[in-house]
């Protein structure tokens, strides 16, 4: 959810943080991990993915979608994620440009 251009992370910290600033360079703390079912090894990265269309999809995934926010990045060096639940990739940098409004 955002407070005045700060948002929380879903998924891991960023430096230490689930609060994020909008507008600002965010990097990627890049380590050698495994996936949550103990599987495959891969290198993180902050999640995101390629178009609003993959994250409605991915919003799937979630009990509770509502208490989520869609947000709209900058991303410098992505790779795709093996294995992952979705259209899912990894950027060592991202900025959050706004909050992406859905209409329905």
């Amino acid at each position: 959810g955002k407070n005045d251009g700060w948002w929380s992370t879903l998924f891991h910290s960023i430096n230490g943080s689930k609060q994020v600033k909008e507008g600002e360079w965010l990097h990627a703390k890049i380590n050698w991990v495994r996936d949550g079912s103990g599987g495959k090894y891969y290198h993180s990265g902050i999640h995101v993915l390629p178009s609003l269309a993959d994250a409605l999809k991915y919003m799937e995934n979630f009990n509770d979608p509502l208490d989520k926010t869609i947000v709209l990045v900058e991303c410098k060096g992505y790779s795709k994620k093996e294995h992952a639940r979705g259209n899912v990739y990894l950027c060592n940098y991202i900025k959050i440009i706004e909050e992406v409004v859905v209409i329905v």
